[in-house]
């Protein structure tokens, strides 16, 4: 069932997503228009399906290790991925040629089960809740919408150049690396 907890829960989650999907959006954006509705749908679809399943995983599956200080070093890395997705952007916005940025189904897959990290743990909490599949399905769905939401969005850049668009998809990129390392900075200063 549905409750404005899980549908409260389902946006939290899905934020994260749609912040990734609005930067690989400004990635797509001088794509045919086709093909921008297929990386729209695919990513979209992708997310969410990912949302849905680490969140029934983590209701059915119990990773304990997400406690632990193995699941502290797995958030590390999340944050240096996508660090080094920043400076990916970065330093193809400096050096711009008439080449095309292309992204294919790898990376996507490699965003959204990073983006879904924190279903995972959340999905712990469900462990007591029945057919959390149903749950778990309204946060997928939520998070598939809210990610076509921002992809869409990103695509009403059309005017600003596209060295921009890739710092602008760097800067969200730091900041969502930023925010995982604030989020452990006790990890690091313990006192």
């Amino acid at each position: 069932m549905l409750t404005l907890e899980i549908l409260l829960l389902g946006f939290a989650l899905a934020m994260d997503a749609a912040v990734v999907t609005f930067a690989v959006g400004l990635m797509h954006e001088h794509d045919p228009v086709q093909k921008k509705l297929l990386n729209g749908v695919l990513v979209s679809v992708t997310f969410g399906l990912f949302q849905f399943l680490m969140l029934w995983l983590g209701a059915y599956g119990g990773f304990l290790f997400t406690f632990s200080a193995f699941g502290h070093y797995f958030q590390l890395i999340v944050a240096f991925v996508f660090f080094f997705l920043a400076l990916k952007c970065f330093q193809d916005s400096f050096k711009m040629d008439e080449r095309k940025l292309e992204w294919g189904i790898v990376p996507i897959l490699i965003l959204a089960l990073l983006t879904s990290i924190d279903a995972l743990a959340s999905g712990l909490s469900f462990g007591t809740i029945p057919e959390a599949y149903v749950s778990a399905g309204g946060v997928g769905i939520i998070t598939a919408g809210l990610c076509g939401l921002f992809y869409f969005l990103a695509q009403f850049f059309r005017n600003i150049a596209d060295r921009w668009l890739l710092r602008a998809a760097g800067t969200i990129f730091i900041f969502l690396s930023g925010q995982v390392f604030w989020d452990l900075r006790h990890i690091f200063f313990r006192g």
